[in-house]
C-alpha cells in the first residue's frame, strides 16, 4: 500500500533493504538520523517530488489508509506539520510544542525543504532528542504543530479502553510486552483489507 518508503539505518542491508545514512546508532535521541533523513529526502528526486515526508520509528505500527484519510484534510503545498503534540516549557510561554517521534512525525515536503535549505535543520549532536528538536525548528519558523489524537506514542494497553473506543487510531508505538502482530490484527488489519479490496476494484494507489 505504500509505494514510496525507505528504511534508514546505520548500516546497509540489501535484503531489507536499508539505506546507510552515515550516522551512528544512538541509545537515546536520534536527531542526527532525522536530520540526515530530511536532507536525503530533499536530494533524492524519487522523494523530493512527493507531497509528504512521514518519519516513524522501527517499532511504530500504523494504518496507511487511515493516515491517507487524515492527510486528505490538509494542503501539502503549504507548511504543514502533524503529530501527537507534546509540550516543552510551554507553561512559561518560552517553550514549544513538538510531535512525539514514536507516534509518527508528518511534514509537508515544502516544509522539509524550507527547514533544510534555510539551515535550520541542524542538530546540536547526533543523540539530541529528534522530536523535541523538530519542535524547536517549527517554532523558529512560526509553523504551528497540528495535533492528532489518532496518533499514539504508546501501546494500546497504555490507554483506557474507553478512550480508544471513541476513535479510529492511526498509529501505536512500542513492542514491549505486546505482540505487534496482534496489535496490527486487532486495530488495523480490517481497514487495510478494505483498502486493498477497494484498490483492486478501482486501480491506482499512491502514498
Amino acid at each position: 500500500m505504500v509505494q514510496y518508503k525507505n528504511y534508514y539505518s546505520d548500516s546497509e542491508d540489501k535484503l531489507i533493504p536499508t539505506i546507510d545514512l552515515g550516522v551512528p546508532n544512538t541509545e537515546r535521541g536520534h536527531c542526527g538520523k532525522m536530520e540526515a533523513i530530511m536532507k536525503h529526502a530533499t536530494m533524492d528526486s524519487d522523494i523530493s517530488n512527493k507531497k509528504w515526508l512521514i518519519i516513524v520509528d522501527d517499532d511504530t505500527i500504523l494504518s496507511v489508509p487511515r493516515l491517507r484519510s487524515l492527510l486528505a484534510c490538509y494542503d501539502p503545498s503549504t507548511m504543514v506539520a502533524i503529530g501527537e503534540r507534546y509540550g516543552y516549557g510551554t507553561s512559561s510561554g518560552l517553550g514549544y510544542d513538538y510531535p512525539t517521534g514514536g507516534a509518527g512525525m508528518i511534514l509537508s515536503m515544502p516544509l522539509v525543504k524550507k527547514l533544510v535549505s534555510s539551515g535550520i535543520a541542524q542538530c546540536p549532536s547526533v543523540d539530541s532528542p529528534d522530536d523535541m528538536m523538530l519542535g524547536s525548528w517549527l517554532k523558529s519558523q512560526s509553523v504551528p504543530l497540528i495535533h492528532s489524537h489518532l496518533l499514539h506514542q504508546a501501546r494500546p494497553d497504555d490507554y483506557p479502553s474507553e478512550y480508544l473506543s471513541h476513535q479510529i487510531p492511526i498509529s501505536f508505538h512500542k513492542h514491549w510486552m505486546v505482540d505487534p502482530y496482534d496489535v496490527y490484527r486487532q486495530w488495523f488489519k480490517a481497514a487495510d483489507d478494505q483498502h486493498r479490496k477497494t484498490i483492486s476494484q478501482n486501480g491506482k494507489d499512491e502514498l
